[in-house]
């Protein structure tokens, strides 16, 4: 039995969890399944899945990157290529896939590795539910390998709930495999009164078309339930009588960097 290689493909049964900790706290678990896509083999329109055109599960290129039909492993190119991340250039994308010609994805990891094969860096293209998104490009200061228990900091710069401020910071993990993928996400507001932990953890299969098809079969309206549900938890905190914030006008600003540790890390909120 082989143990499935992210960049050669991999299909995700994923756990995911967010846990909210200070005033109104509240966990909330749902499975979804992910995709691992190697970027090149997206471009090449290489998969046992639709690209660019009408599937029960599909990839348009359109979702990311320049959002213009250009190749993905050109976006991914040009942004790695500034911060020194040249040598990162084996590229796998690890989202949700549309379904039934429906997406949206909360966040695609882009997973960048070296010819070594170790974890350079890691693109977080995050969407919220009015269209726009924010770019969070992870790596280390040095640009040393990211390991599994490394913990890479940022600014939160970019309004995803209506009942959190855009303020504080994040601290992002993850792993890679071989045979499995888990990205936690943690939030701690500004004045370290309130956080939100979050994590995407689940073992990885093989891609090819019988995994495909079996998924898509059982999941034809995944990104739909995904949607239903963000707005289930939204209604149900409303309900609590958690403060409901505008969405601020989004910052100019599309993209940044987590690196380094969190100043005030006090360690991750587990679920």
């Amino acid at each position: 039995m082989t143990t499935t290689d992210l960049w050669q493909g991999g299909v995700i049964d994923a756990r995911i969890w967010h846990g909210r900790r200070g005033d109104l706290p509240r966990d909330f678990r749902y499975r979804a399944t992910y995709l691992a896509l190697p970027v090149r083999a997206i471009d090449a329109g290489d998969l046992p899945l639709a690209v660019d055109r009408a599937g029960i599960w599909s990839i348009r290129r359109r979702d990311y990157g320049y959002r213009d039909g250009r190749p993905l492993s050109d976006f991914i190119a040009d942004l790695l290529n500034p911060a020194g991340l040249s040598q990162a250039s084996d590229v796998t994308l690890v989202t949700l896939p549309r379904s039934s010609g429906y997406g949206f994805n909360p966040v695609s990891f882009w997973l960048c590795r070296d010819p070594g094969r170790d974890l350079r860096a890691v693109l977080a293209e995050v969407s919220n539910t009015f269209g726009e998104r924010h770019l969070y490009l992870c790596h280390h200061d040095d640009l040393r390998p990211i390991a599994p228990g490394d913990r890479l900091a940022g600014e939160k710069l970019f309004h995803v709930s209506p009942f959190l401020p855009r303020s504080g910071g994040y601290r992002f993990r993850f792993d890679t495999g071989p045979g499995r993928f888990g990205a936690w996400v943690d939030w701690t507001a500004a004045d370290g009164s309130r956080s939100l932990g979050t994590s995407m953890v689940g073992p990885a299969r093989d891609l090819d078309g019988s995994s495909i098809r079996g998924a898509a079969l059982r999941h034809p309206f995944q990104s739909q339930k995904v949607m239903g549900l963000i707005h289930l938890q939204a209604a149900r905190l409303f309900a609590r009588g958690a403060r409901y914030r505008s969405k601020p006008v989004q910052l100019s600003r599309r993209s940044s960097t987590a690196s380094g540790r969190a100043a005030n890390e006090q360690g991750d909120v587990r679920g």
